[in-house]
Order: C-alpha cells, then structure tokens, then sequence
C-alpha cells in the first residue's frame, strides 16, 4: 500500500502563484502547499477534483522546515493527479482559482487572519462570472477523471484475469 499524496512539480506551483497574483492579491503572503492525491476521493456522490485546508498547529509545526517559516504552511491545497494530468491549463487555472475561493483573509483576527468559508451557492458568484464561456466545467472535469478512473479499474481486472489463464 503506498502513500496517497506527492510532490507537485514546478509548473504546479507556478501556476498557482499565477493565480494567487493575478486574483487574490489578499493572499500574497500566504503560504500555500499544494499536494497530488494519487487516490480517487468522493464527497456527496462526487468526484473530489482538489480541495483546500487550512493547517491546524501541527501540520503547521510539522511544515516549518518545508514552508522556509517558523509558522509552517497557512493552506494546503490537494488535487486530483489523475485529473490534473489529463486536462488543459484553463480548467487546471479554475480548479486552483475556486480552491483559492475558499479562504477568507481576516485581518482582523487577532491570531491567523487566513481562514475558510464555504460555497455562497453551489459554487462562488464570482466563479460563474469568470467561468460564463464554461459554466460546467466542474461538471466536464469529474466526469472525464471517473472515466479514467474506471478504465483502469478495468485495465487491472483484465490483466488478473490473463494471469489466472497463465
């Protein structure tokens, strides 16, 4: 049994410093790490494409010495690696741009201004705005990565059965 998480590459994190500048200049200094989940995940019926967390104080001890900061990561970010390697940089843009929705900067908070908030609807109204020219993408996306998911699974069941053959 193996690890559920990896390492993203370079191209991954900067796409999401992309993103964090051009639309959430609240988060400038917030330090994000973002995962792959080499795991299919559902929630409600639904496919999981990402999702955002924010740290508790021992995953932000535990990231210290990663995050290069005596207070480790604010956010972690998790994405579907099956998902993410099999679309285009548009829908990988929108999957990073509505996670970053999620957070919340406060500052007025008195210990850690970076916190969550959930879906004002069943997305966010600035996400149907900006996503107008692809309304379902969410929709496209999950779809396409259970396909995959499933033609694996179908991919393994044929190869056990020509090693029973064998």
């Amino acid at each position: 049994m193996g690890l559920r998480y990896e390492e993203v590459d370079d191209e991954v994190v900067s796409l999401l410093r992309e993103t964090k500048a051009k639309y959430f200049p609240e988060l400038k200094n917030a330090k994000i790490k973002v995962l792959f989940d080499l795991k299919k995940r559902k929630s409600g019926g639904m496919m999981v494409l990402a999702r955002i967390m924010k740290t508790n104080d021992l995953l932000r001890h535990l990231t210290i010495e990663d995050a290069g900061d005596i207070e480790g990561y604010d956010y972690i970010i998790t994405i579907d690696k099956l998902c993410w390697n099999n679309i285009k940089r548009v829908d990988r843009e929108r999957i990073l741009r509505h996670e970053l929705r999620h957070t919340l900067f406060d500052l007025e908070s008195e210990d850690n201004p970076y916190k969550l908030r959930d879906h004002t609807i069943t997305d966010f109204y600035e996400e149907i705005e900006l996503n107008k020219d692809d309304p379902r993408w969410r929709e496209r996306l999950s779809t396409l990565t259970a396909d995959i998911y499933e033609q694996q699974k179908e991919l393994r069941k044929k190869k056990g059965k020509k090693k029973e053959t064998l």
